[in-house]
């Protein structure tokens, strides 16, 4: 029985600092939003950001991915879209900043390039996540 009772505390310590985690990780992806979205997009994410109205492509509400997606928010494509690099210049200009370039040259050397592509994605992550929890 104690062993039980031991291993059930263990369990809601973990989940305790999963959820934790969780919400940090948000505040670093809401943090990344405010920092490189929110002046197109807004702060709530519904493509109202104060450059909105001087671009000639106006930024789409990103609050209503899921429902366009039946339901299913498309994460692999936000995350491809965020990070930029892997479109084809053939397809035409991005219409969005290369996220995943300017993290990187933010990021700089100091880590290597794989542990900078390891903190670019990182990033990417925590933006993408934020973008997620903010759909109707």
């Amino acid at each position: 029985m104690r062993k039980i009772m031991s291993s059930a505390a263990v369990a809601l310590i973990a989940l305790s600092f999963a959820s934790v985690v969780a919400a940090e990780d948000n505040l670093v992806g809401r943090s990344g939003f405010e920092t490189a979205c929110a002046v197109c997009h807004g702060a709530s994410g519904q493509g109202d950001g104060e450059f909105a109205k001087v671009l000639t492509v106006r930024p789409p509400d990103l609050t209503g991915l899921s429902a366009a997606n039946s339901g299913e928010f498309p994460y692999l494509k936000v995350f491809q879209i965020v990070d930029g690099r892997t479109t084809i210049q053939a397809h035409g200009v991005p219409i969005m900043p290369i996220w995943g370039d300017y993290f990187t040259r933010e990021i700089g050397g100091s880590a290597g390039p794989f542990g900078t592509e390891l903190l670019v994605r990182a990033r990417i992550v925590a933006l993408v996540d934020y973008v997620q929890s903010l759909q109707k």
